[in-house]
């Protein structure tokens, strides 16, 4: 096509346009507009070759092709690029949005999980068995696998347990049953509970000075369980650390626990963990055990897990309980992914009556 050459519209419309040097772009335009018509109900109607303007072929007279004018283009290109710009602006919040929502989730669920699982463990706490150090970031307590009652009455019966030294006492009936009796490790030695080979009976925990487990002050290692009836229970009744052959104090309520291993809770929040320790020795001072260093040095090494990964800062703290009220764990865990972190608080409420 040259530029004298003829321009026709949609051959439906019968309407001509010729472009010639002095012609301009009006008769371009009205020859555009004229592409649709008009009906009688005022309704705009489009002929048979409606999708553009049709270009001759370069034969004079030849059949002309339907098509866009550049102007058509251009048009269409700059409210596709504005609507295309609208429509990702639209978008690219809600996106955002719902990934930062399922990054807190992920978190909320992470931290969720080892709060509720170290919850539980302390609620199975011998009482007045937790201890708070490294400022904060750990936490250590004895884990109490059964229980029950001990038989005190009458002096004559041979099945009590005496806290007399005189007596020498080794043996004492259970009273009713011994829940989780199959738990209970029996030791060959008397220094097998403080090395966690066996199983730990402790009476009347106080955690003050002379009744205190952790420095054996009445926690001695039992030496067999016998299932009865009646079911009784031996221990070794010279490993005291008072060098007495009896427990220093009785129980208000004859109540007897038995221990299976500490536990330690280590948070290193410069390497984003907090790691579960059990299984190594008592130990009378917590900071000979409050590094990872230090409990796998043990004679009896921790065994220890990953509780949780990701921890950008945490904080444990124990309030001891009172004849009133029992005592209170407060656990307080900051996790990190990216930008976002969370922060969970869960307390526990423990059982202080020994």
């Amino acid at each position: 096509m040259t530029r004298s050459g003829p321009l026709s519209v949609c051959r439906a419309t019968g309407r001509r346009l010729a472009l010639g040097p002095n012609r301009g772009v009006a008769p371009l335009l009205q020859a555009v507009v004229s592409r649709f018509k008009v009906s009688e109900s005022g309704r705009v109607g489009v002929p048979a070759c409606s999708r553009g303007l049709v270009w001759p072929n370069s034969h004079a007279g030849g059949s002309g092709q339907c098509g866009f004018t550049l102007i058509e283009l251009v048009v269409v290109i700059v409210i596709s690029g504005v609507i295309a710009v609208a429509a990702s602006q639209l978008i690219q919040r809600p996106v955002e949005m719902y990934q930062s929502q399922a990054s807190r989730a992920r978190l909320v669920d992470r931290a969720d999980t080892a709060l509720v699982r170290m919850t539980r463990e302390l609620r199975d706490a011998l009482p007045n068995s937790v201890r708070i150090g490294c400022s904060g970031a750990c936490l250590e307590f004895l884990h109490v696998v059964t229980g029950g009652l001990y038989r005190a009455a009458p002096e004559a019966d041979s099945l009590r347990l005496s806290f007399n030294p005189a007596d020498a006492d080794m043996q004492f009936e259970v009273m009713g049953l011994l829940a989780d009796s199959a738990l209970v490790q029996a030791g060959s030695n008397v220094n097998d509970c403080a090395s966690m080979n066996a199983s730990c009976l402790v009476i009347y925990n106080t955690g003050l000075s002379g009744s205190n487990a952790y420095n054996r002050d009445n926690a001695a290692t039992i030496s067999a369980v016998n299932a009865g009836p009646p079911i009784t229970l031996n221990f070794f009744n010279n490993g005291f650390s008072s060098l007495q052959t009896a427990f220093p104090a009785s129980s208000p309520d004859q109540r007897f626990y038995i221990v299976d291993t500490p536990i330690t809770y280590l948070c290193d929040p410069g390497g984003g963990t907090i790691r579960r320790y059990q299984g190594y020795n008592l130990q009378a001072a917590q900071n000979a055990v409050d590094s990872h260093a230090e409990l796998l040095a043990q004679s009896n090494p921790a065994e220890h897990a990953l509780l949780v990964d990701q921890v950008s800062a945490c904080n444990f703290t124990y309030t001891p309980g009172t004849p009133s009220r029992n005592g209170l764990v407060t656990l307080e865990l900051t996790v990190q992914e990216q930008s976002e972190s969370i922060t969970l608080l869960q307390q526990a409420h423990l059982v202080n009556m020994p």
